[in-house]
């Protein structure tokens, strides 16, 4: 839940349902983009039910891709007055 909420306070995302974004987490996991990760914060600031978790290379190309994928998008957008530099 910790997550869920941390990602909503970003903005951008509107309501983020935990059942999805763990549903997710597990798919990511099992397509190879996330794995988890060794590295914890210390003892004082963890807690051990919490998973934390990072990019696999393979998920870093995806997120790359995926990330040029919108700014074509957001390009076309804006070339057909959609969205102005403000936007």
């Amino acid at each position: 839940w910790s997550l869920v909420r941390d990602v909503q306070q970003r903005g951008g995302f509107g309501r983020i349902m935990p059942g999805n974004f763990y549903r997710t987490l597990r798919a990511m996991l099992a397509d190879g983009l996330i794995e988890d990760s060794p590295d914890r914060p210390k003892a004082a600031e963890d807690d051990e039910r919490r998973r934390y978790f990072r990019l696999t290379p393979l998920g870093s190309k995806v997120a790359v891709a995926e990330a040029r994928r919108l700014e074509a998008a957001v390009l076309e957008a804006r070339s057909k007055r959609l969205l102005t530099r403000k936007s």
